[in-house]
């Protein structure tokens, strides 16, 4: 054994095998290994953490089993356990001596600790880095978050404007102020297209007298707003027909305004402030877009506005002739009845006339006047007051019929408006035609009394020519109802009725049935627009040979 001394000049627990059996245990190994008692208890506290072995030939002993039975130098690095809790990692390694197995215990637990330390180290680092980078990243995401809030609601306060008003100038005066003060500029104005160059429409801030400042560009600049491309540069002239140098570090910035291909202006913003197009392009992109709309959207309404004045005087000027027009339907009513009219007139006329004679004859006898002449005279006079009060009965009615000034909707007795209008036409029925009057209890109507009558007119005139023309005894009825709120006014005829192929024209302007000279081709028209204008409606149903209804139907409060 004496020759194996040398191994306690090593540092480390060294042993030596033979036949399978601890031959020689150095002093470390005796130190660090206090507690050795025997192989076998000794070499179950040892387990497998690395095995590199020369051969292919790996079994499942404990590494000193394997390390006494190989036959090719070994090592390996195995968990060897100390205590119940404590475990010591072991580089274990043999070399042949003679016929000796030397094996060295080399403690590599801190070293081991350290690799697992140094790769939590480089894990952690590793974590760190990429925390720094989705910080960074979380950074940039925070700053370009904050920054299209910013520009959303720049265009929301834009868009709420454009929203609430058409005024150009207050959403020039809001677009502009919003650039202004996103580019920290100290002069910022919209010019529109003017010739060849830009004339000045609006400036923030306010400047009177550079409004309708004609303003030049060099050629790069305009060929950069024909190409639709905002413009930024460093100048010494605001534009190049001015004499006026800017400072040092002033920066202009051109936005063209588009309206599809058709250039309507530009915004120019000056600015001392550092200016990055790429962080701001899309919110000065849109709200050139917004201005563009809001721009075409105001001259819409602006040539709108203009026609609907147009208009508005053309449908004035359409009431006045409607106006006249209807009124000339009135007077064409008139005329028609003043034949008759003149008729009813003069039999009354002529017998106050004779009546007169005789009363002057029998005054003027010498004799005196004996009873049954004062007899006489009194039937006579009695005759005249009659006679009168017919002739001032017809005249009031005339008079009544024709009052142009009554336009506005007042209240009024139809079933008393009705009998007026029957009252004008007795010359038109007291030969062949009989008059129904149905009529109910009705409330005062809202209406516009006079243009109703000559409604009341045009439909009974049509049914007694339609009778007259017939050439047979007719009969017509007037019946008035409510219903629904709804005054209701049905004239009915048995005359000679509406052939079914005009029936759809008879509410045109100039159509009519009646003989030449006979009607104007305006009375269905016009009492058409008449019961429009009361918001209500006329219909009608005929049928040829067997007559005709007309029914009228209006609010009686004058709304629908």
């Amino acid at each position: 054994m004496n020759n194996l001394d040398f191994l306690n000049n090593f540092i480390e627990p060294v042993c030596a095998f033979s036949d399978g059996q601890i031959i020689f245990r150095n002093k470390s190994f005796c130190t660090e290994f206090s507690n050795f008692s025997s192989f076998e208890k000794f070499k179950k506290r040892f387990n497998f953490n690395l095995c590199f072995l020369s051969s292919d030939n790996i079994t499942n002993l404990t590494p000193l089993d394997i390390l006494v039975k190989s036959k090719e130098n070994f090592h390996t690095i195995c968990t060897f356990q100390k205590t119940n809790g404590e475990y010591i990692y072991y580089y274990i390694y043999t070399f042949k001596y003679f016929n000796y197995i030397v094996a060295v215990f080399k403690d590599v637990t801190s070293e081991n600790s350290l690799e697992v330390y140094k790769k939590n180290y480089l894990e952690l680092e590793g974590k760190y880095r990429q925390g720094q980078k989705d910080a960074e990243k979380y950074s940039k995401l925070q700053e370009h978050t904050q920054a299209q809030v910013l520009k959303m609601g720049i265009i929301n306060r834009i868009s709420l404007v454009i929203r609430e008003t058409n005024n150009i100038q207050t959403i020039l005066s809001c677009a502009l102020g919003e650039i202004h003060n996103l580019l920290g500029a100290y002069k910022t104005y919209f010019s529109v297209k003017y010739k060849n160059d830009f004339k000045v429409k609006y400036v923030v801030p306010a400047n009177e007298h550079f409004i309708n400042q004609v303003t030049c560009y060099e050629k790069d600049i305009l060929s950069r707003i024909k190409n639709k491309n905002i413009a930024v540069t460093s100048c010494l002239k605001e534009y190049t027909n001015t004499d006026a140098i800017l400072p040092s570090g002033i920066t202009r910035i051109i936005i063209p305004v588009y309206n599809k291909n058709k250039l309507l202006g530009i915004i120019v913003s000056l600015t001392k402030q550092k200016f990055k197009l790429e962080d701001n392009i899309e919110i000065l992109e849109s709200i050139s877009v917004q201005l563009a709309s809001s721009l075409i959207q105001s001259g819409l309404i602006e040539q709108l506005n203009k026609k609907n004045k147009k208009l508005e005087k053309t449908l004035n000027q359409l009431k006045e002739t409607q106006v006249q027009l209807i009124n000339t339907e009135k007077m064409a009513s008139v005329g028609q009845l003043v034949s008759g009219v003149a008729h009813e007139i003069n039999t009354p006329l002529a017998s106050i006339s004779s009546n007169t004679s005789m009363i002057n004859k029998i005054t003027n006898s010498e004799n005196a006047i004996e009873e049954n002449k004062l007899t006489l005279i009194k039937e006579l006079n009695e005759i005249n007051l009659e006679a009168s009060k017919r002739i001032s009965d017809i005249v009031l009615s005339l008079k009544r019929f024709v009052r142009l000034d009554e336009a506005q909707f007042q209240e009024a007795d139809i079933n008393n408006e009705l009998d007026l209008t029957l009252k004008l036409m007795a010359h038109e029925l007291k030969n062949n035609i009989k008059v129904t009057k149905n009529y109910s209890q009705l409330p005062h109507v809202l209406c516009r009394v006079n243009m109703l009558n000559q409604v009341f007119m045009n439909l009974l005139v049509n049914a007694c020519h339609s009778i007259n023309e017939k050439g047979e005894f007719g009969e017509i009825s007037v019946t008035t109802a409510i219903v629904d709120k709804n005054l209701v006014v049905k004239i009915k005829d048995n005359g000679i009725g509406i052939k079914k192929e005009v029936q759809n024209k008879i509410f045109n302007a100039g159509f009519t049935t009646k003989k030449s000279g006979m009607g104007t081709g305006l009375g269905l028209a016009i009492s058409k627009k008449i019961v429009e204008l009361h918001k209500g409606s006329i219909t009608f149903s005929s049928k040829e040979n067997l007559g005709s209804e007309f029914v009228v139907s209006i609010p009686v409060n004058g709304l629908p």
